[in-house]
């Protein structure tokens, strides 16, 4: 959802070198895209405290930055860009962070998307950065080619990538609805997670009744699996960072959605779809279901012909 700030940002300073900072774990977004010349990540203990933060912001100040754009509403955030010295810290108003910043600009009042949120920034409205358009995930001949083989080694050419894992409870797909939608199709199917989601990947492997089911959670570093999933000719996710990644790379991609809010934070893409049986507590934006009585009732809802039906329309 960075990315069309990103191309947008290129598009006003095309002279400009412009950097991706960033956490470790989501640097391998930012890798070969034609707008970032630099990408400068730190790992979770680097930020740790605001000690940590606060040695992690003087280190920038060798960059000499002359603009540092906060997409992050943390308060965090705006401490490590105040102590970059950069003169101008442009980010939105929240966690009573303004007086680190020279540009505190107001949060729009209206729901917005989360790409537009960060491009008003720019004061400018959303465009189309698909990757048709060479502007999303980049990925490199020698990534594809890897992938191609990789697949044929595992016999899934042409599977359905599955993402039924979040880092919100919430946002999982229940393991018996998750087995159900499996076994409602007829494609090779491949489950996708973090080091994490091992386990229970395994376990909707093992419990599912159809062959050509195979987890790889936890078994490749997320280039690979980007350089997988774009392989694969379709993909249904939870509400997730992987189906993010899927459209984005033009694989079409059914996102359930439940707790979260689709008008906020759906999948962008040239070919994406989004099941959401809207029910009476959805969406809710926690993290872990509140409903007592019908425990993630907005997942269970979904019926398998939905999410198949979806997929096979895009």
């Amino acid at each position: 959802m960075a990315l069309p700030f990103f191309n947008r940002l290129r598009k006003e300073n095309p002279d400009a070198i412009i950097l991706a900072i960033c956490k470790s774990w989501v640097a391998p977004i930012f890798q070969h895209h034609p707008t970032i010349d630099e990408i400068v990540s730190f790992q979770q203990k680097d930020l740790s405290g605001l000690r940590a933060t606060r040695n992690v912001g003087r280190s920038l100040s060798a960059l000499d930055l002359d603009q540092f754009y906060l997409l992050s509403d943390s308060y965090r955030a705006a401490f490590l860009a105040k102590h970059s010295k950069t003169p101008e810290r442009i980010g939105y108003k929240s966690q009573g962070r303004s007086p680190l910043l020279t540009h505190a600009i107001q949060k729009s009042k209206k729901p917005i998307h989360r790409s537009q949120y960060y491009l008003n920034l720019l004061d400018v409205a959303y465009q189309d950065s698909s990757p048709e358009h060479g502007m999303g995930i980049q990925l490199s001949s020698e990534e594809n080619q890897w992938a191609m083989e990789e697949l044929s080694k595992m016999d899934m050419t042409n599977a359905v990538a599955f993402f039924p894992f979040s880092v919100a409870s919430s946002r999982t797909i229940p393991q018996r609805r998750a087995l159900e939608i499996i076994d409602h199709g007829d494609d090779p199917i491949l489950i996708f997670g973090g080091k994490g989601d091992q386990s229970a990947g395994l376990i909707i492997q093992n419990a599912s009744g159809r062959n050509h089911v195979r987890s790889i959670a936890g078994a490749y570093s997320l280039r690979q699996s980007m350089a997988l999933i774009a392989q694969c000719r379709g993909a249904i996710a939870a509400d997730s960072g992987l189906g993010h990644i899927s459209a984005n790379l033009g694989v079409p991609t059914v996102s359930l959605f439940g707790a979260g809010d689709p008008n906020n934070t759906s999948p962008i893409g040239p070919k994406t779809s989004v099941v959401n049986e809207q029910v009476h507590c959805s969406p809710c934006l926690k993290n872990t279901c509140h409903n007592r009585d019908e425990p993630l009732l907005c997942l269970e809802k979904i019926k398998p012909d939905s999410v198949w039906g979806a997929l096979n329309g895009l």
